[in-house]
Parts: C-alpha cells; structure tokens; sequence
C-alpha cells in the first residue's frame, strides 16, 4: 500500500478518483493554505513524512507543487515522488491549457478545494476585501476549474468570492484525467 501526502485543495479530486488508481493507498491531507508560510508547510510536511516513514508503506506519493522553494530537499530522506506540477492549476490542467488561456488575459484560477479554502487562506496573508482588490488587480477575472461538476451549485460561493475580489468569475470545465495521470507517474517512479 502506498500513502499519498495531499494539500487538502486537492481532497475532493482525489475521492472523486478513488476507485480509479489502479493501486492501494491511504492518503492524509495536510491543511490547505500551508503555502502561505514556508515553515508551516516544511513542518507539517516534513511531520507527515516521518509519519508515513514508519508507517510500512512501500512509498509515499505527494501531491503538491512546487509550494516550498526546498520542496525536493525535504522529500530527499524518504521513499517519496513529487508530483510533477508547478502548482495545484497545473495538477488540474496542462501548462499548454494554462498558456492558451493566458492570451485572453491574466485569471486567478480556483478549485473546488481552493472554493473551500480561500476565506482561511486570505486571512492567513491579512488580506481583507481592499487588500485582496489591490493585490489581484492585474487579474481580468477568475476561472472556476469544474473538476468535479458542480459549478451549478457553487454559484452563491463563486458570486461571494467575486464580491471579495471584484474579479468576475467564468466555469471551466475539467476533467480528472491530467490529475490521475501525475498521480500514476509518480507512483510509478517510486518503483524504479
């Protein structure tokens, strides 16, 4: 069985592809936000590796980006593979998919999870309406990635968010495939 150490951003993906790994794991999700601080994410990261260490799995898949400059560095002393994404827009969507969007303009993506989590994210950098205005006015908008189909009902937290920002808001449709398959290769090259 392998663990697979997630941001909580990516939990309901994950669920949503439970039965599809082909592998037995046991994930544990970390809090979403940890990002915002290195030594919060070094020290929850590097306690949940230790954890999973002595935990007789035969590897540790770890589903983040890019979100620690030393990222690699702290995977180093444990049997663990790095997803291979710069960030959680990238475990979603290809670059490619990022880049083509980008000739419309600059967007500030969201997730079902970063739905979920960007109240405690935004407290965690101080930001109030004003500050988050300030800080995202380069943004022409935001862009709903629907990852697990439920744009419809997220509509109210999607108009909330927009009230916060002042950044309007578009749906993308996503599906898991792109995610399942950095999960698989990361897998697959704790066995060589």
């Amino acid at each position: 069985m392998y663990a697979i150490i997630a941001c909580g951003i990516f939990q309901k993906e994950i669920e949503a592809l439970c039965g599809e790994l082909g592998f037995p794991f046991e994930v544990h999700y970390l809090a979403s936000g940890l990002h915002v601080d290195f030594d919060d994410i070094k020290a929850a990261l590097t306690a949940e590796l230790e954890a999973c260490k002595n935990g007789g799995y035969e590897g540790i898949i770890v589903a983040y980006g890019q979100c620690h400059p030393r990222i690699d560095d702290l995977l180093k002393p444990y049997h663990a593979a790095l997803i291979c994404c710069q960030n959680c827009i990238d475990a979603f969507i290809t670059r490619k998919a990022v880049e083509k969007k980008a000739n419309e303009g600059l967007f500030f993506y969201l997730s079902p999870g970063w739905l979920d989590a960007w109240h405690d994210i935004f407290a965690r950098l101080n930001w109030d309406p004003s500050e988050a205005r300030l800080q995202m006015g380069s943004f022409r908008g935001s862009i709903y990635l629907d990852t697990i189909k439920d744009a419809p009902e997220r509509e109210m937290e999607l108009l909330e968010f927009f009230d916060f920002t002042n950044l309007p808001f578009e749906v993308m449709p996503v599906d898991l495939s792109h995610f399942k398959s950095l999960i698989i290769n990361a897998k697959e090259s704790l066995e060589d």
